[in-house]
């Protein structure tokens, strides 16, 4: 919420003399946020024949450290036909990366992870589930 805070300090004798002087605190960032995922899902139902790059989701990421704590990667974790790709500054679209098959997967359950580069690393996890439709 602040990075430093800035004070006068008043000094006075018993004569009546006094002093002042400005301090000036600057707060060091610790890593206690973890990222936050928000999603918006656009395609929740797939047609199987959906050409790859196809949007399916667009995912939000924050986190309210600063520095290399607020530094996000975003991942999706396992071996799935979609992948992720940076649209703007913490934004990321869920594309179809390869041909869907309805008769051999039904759906997918897609868990992306969110990291910051803090010491020790924060992450978050969030889950979406994607079911492909029949042609």
């Amino acid at each position: 919420e602040g990075k430093y805070y800035e004070m006068t300090v008043e000094g006075k004798d018993g004569g009546g003399l006094s002093a002042h002087a400005k301090v000036h605190i600057d707060i060091v960032d610790v890593n206690d946020n973890a990222p936050t995922i928000s999603l918006l899902p656009i395609l929740n139902t797939i047609p199987e024949d959906e050409v790859p790059s196809t949007v399916v989701a667009v995912i939000n990421i924050r986190d309210r450290d600063s520095g290399d704590n607020g530094e996000v990667s975003c991942n999706i974790d396992g071996e799935l036909p979609f992948k992720l790709e940076p649209s703007s500054e913490k934004m990321y679209k869920l594309i179809i990366a390869s041909a869907l098959d309805r008769e051999k997967v039904s759906a997918y359950n897609v868990t992306i992870t969110a990291r910051d580069r803090g010491s020790p690393a924060l992450s978050s996890r969030t889950a979406l589930v994607l079911e492909v439709s029949d042609v």
